[in-house]
């Protein structure tokens, strides 16, 4: 060797020692506590450069798996996959069964990457979801809050029905009729005068019960009919009533009564029914 070249060495001897942590000459002689002790200290040393700190906390897991202390060893490894990506376990300074614990932490803080990007994709879907949506308009707004009084639980109902009607049976007689309704939570009565033929006049008694609340609600009723002329008697109902507006219901119901008639071989006795019609509600 030129007498240079042995100069040279000596020089760069010292500076390559340098470039390492102190930590790892006692990692090298077997003394792990003590690596332990001092490579905590340089991991997280802010004097020192993002390389050495990854060689660092490199060396204090593997002193600590040296040592047996698993679950430490794969936190460090995990906390160096985080902090420095770039920094590799190199197979060839270390043992099989820590290079594969490396590949364990690495994977782990991929799956945890992979977690955070999800849920913030589904965070910002989310937000973008609820920017887009325009806000009602006010008159909805008033429109849902009077329908929800309207149809709540303990709400009175006031509403003037129109409405028109066939008779299913014999020879089919139709027209149309006019009446009240009158209701408090699920009760639901009403009255009905109903016009027919040669002055025969329908009144109508109902005691009816709504099921559920807001836009459609199902409706069960007894009735009773009295016909001028003709006879009186009752019976039951099933119908519907819609309300797509706080101001307008639909009804249709289907009825069907018994009567006790004056002349039986002028009417008949029994009657089936259907009506349907709009209503106003005033409360």
């Amino acid at each position: 060797m030129s007498p240079r070249a042995f100069v040279l060495m000596v020089l760069l001897a010292p500076m390559a020692a340098w470039s390492q942590p102190r930590g790892v000459d006692f990692y090298k002689r077997g003394q792990y506590e003590k690596a332990i002790d001092k490579l905590q200290r340089e991991a997280d040393d802010p004097r020192s450069s993002s390389r050495e700190q990854a060689l660092a906390r490199a060396y204090l897991a593997a002193s600590m798996h040296a040592l047996g202390m698993k679950d430490e060893a794969l936190a460090q490894l995990e906390e160096l996959a985080r902090r420095h990506p770039e920094q590799r376990v190199d197979s060839r300074r270390f043992p099989p069964d820590f290079v594969a614990l490396a590949d364990l932490a690495r994977g782990n803080v991929e799956t945890e990457r992979l977690r955070a990007e999800a849920e913030a994709r589904a965070a910002e879907q989310r937000r973008s979801t609820t920017e887009a949506e325009p806000s009602r308009p006010a008159e909805e707004r008033h429109e849902d809050e009077h329908q929800a009084m309207r149809t709540g639980p303990d709400a009175f109902r006031l509403r003037p029905e129109v409405f028109g009607y066939v008779d299913m049976l014999g020879q089919g007689a139709r027209g149309f009729g006019v009446g009240v309704s009158l209701g408090y939570g699920g009760l639901d009565s009403s009255a009905r005068l109903l016009p027919g033929p040669d002055g025969r006049w329908g009144m109508g008694l109902e005691l009816g019960y709504l099921l559920g609340h807001g836009l459609i609600q199902p409706r069960i009723a007894l009735r009773g009919t009295l016909v001028t002329g003709v006879g009186a008697g009752g019976g039951g109902t099933v119908g519907v009533r819609v309300t797509p507006l706080s101001r307008l219901t639909f009804l249709a119901d289907v009825g069907v009564e018994k009567l006790a008639v004056s002349a039986p071989e002028r009417f008949r006795s029994v009657i089936l029914t259907a009506s349907a019609g709009v209503g106003v509600p005033l409360l």
